[in-house]
C-alpha cells in the first residue's frame, strides 16, 4: 500500500497534487441563487487550498454573451488558478456564441486561460501535465461529444514529448459514462480509447455532462471520474488529491487518488 511505502523507504519523498473540479454549473442570469452558491464555492476553495480549479463544461445554461460574462464575474473571486472546459451548452455557431467569442470573454477575465484555445495544456507543477480537450460541436448544438482526429494527434504528441510526466485529462463528455444513454453519449470513441490504452502515465480522465457522480477504472488502470452537476442540490464539487512519489516515476497503480464530494 502507498502509505506503507512512504513510511518505510527513507529515499521516497511523498508529494501531493490536489485540485477541485466543478461540473455543469449551467449559469443563468435568471437563476438568482447561482451567484450565491458560486460565492460559497470560492470560500470553500479558499479553505481547502487545491492547486487549481477546473470547470468541466456547460458552465452556462445558454450560449449568450451576458450569461458567459455573468459566470466569469461570479467566479472571479476565486484566487486559486482556474481553468474552463467547453461544454455542449457553452458555444455553438448556429444558436449562440462562436467558440472564439466565448473564449475571448473567458480569457479577458482569467489570465490563466490560453486565449482562443478550445484545447490546451498546463503544468500545475513539475510532475504533471493537465490536458483540456474540446469534444463539442463547432456548428449546431449537439448533446453528443466527439474528439476530432487533430486533437488525438496533438494529445499523442504531448504524451510522446513528456513520457515521464503524469497526465490528467479533462473534457466534457465521458468516454466511460456513469450510465448508458445514447442521446448524450460520446460518438466514435474507439480511436480515443485506443490512444488511452497505449500510454501508462495517464492517471485519470475527468468529465461532467451526465450530472451524475461516478468513478470507473478501465483495463489500463485509468480512473474515469464523472462529476455531479454543481447546479443541482446539494451544490457540490469534487476535491481530488493525488499522492505520489516525487523522486521516481511510478505506474498508476502505485499512486493514491482520493476523491471527496464537497458541499458548498
Amino acid at each position: 500500500m502507498l502509505t506503507a511505502f512512504f513510511n518505510t523507504n527513507e529515499n521516497v519523498k511523498a508529494a501531493e497534487l490536489s485540485f477541485a473540479q466543478v461540473g455543469d454549473v449551467h449559469y443563468s442570469l435568471y437563476d438568482e441563487s447561482i451567484n450565491k452558491y458560486l460565492f460559497f464555492l470560492s470560500l470553500s476553495v479558499k479553505k481547502n487550498m487545491p492547486d487549481f480549479v477546473i470547470f468541466l463544461g456547460d458552465n452556462v445554461d445558454k450560449s449568450v454573451e451576458e450569461d458567459v460574462i455573468g459566470f466569469m464575474r461570479a467566479i472571479h473571486s476565486i484566487r486559486t488558478p482556474y481553468y474552463v472546459v467547453l461544454g455542449n451548452n457553452d458555444a455553438h455557431r448556429m444558436r449562440g456564441l462562436e467558440k472564439s467569442e466565448y473564449l475571448d470573454i473567458v480569457s479577458t477575465f482569467n489570465r490563466n486561460q490560453p486565449e482562443n484555445k478550445p484545447y490546451y495544456y498546463f503544468k500545475p507543477n513539475g510532475d504533471f501535465i493537465c490536458v483540456v480537450l474540446d469534444d463539442t460541436s463547432n456548428f449546431a448544438p449537439s448533446k453528443h461529444g466527439e474528439i476530432p482526429e487533430e486533437q488525438l494527434l496533438w494529445l499523442e504528441n504531448l504524451l510522446k514529448k513528456y513520457p515521464r510526466k503524469y497526465f490528467l485529462i479533462f473534457h466534457h463528455c465521458p468516454v466511460m459514462p456513469p450510465r448508458e444513454d445514447y442521446a448524450i453519449s460520446m460518438l466514435n470513441p474507439e480511436k480515443y480509447k485506443e490512444l488511452l490504452k497505449k500510454y501508462k502515465n495517464i492517471l485519470l480522465v475527468s468529465t461532467g455532462h451526465y450530472h451524475q457522480e461516478s468513478v470507473l477504472t478501465d483495463e489500463n488502470g485509468i480512473k474515469h471520474i464523472s462529476a455531479p452537476a454543481f447546479k443541482n442540490i446539494p451544490h457540490s464539487y469534487q476535491l481530488i488529491k493525488i499522492k505520489y512519489d516525487e523522486n521516481s516515476f511510478k505506474s498508476p497503480e502505485n499512486i493514491e487518488i482520493v476523491i471527496d464530494n464537497i458541499k458548498v
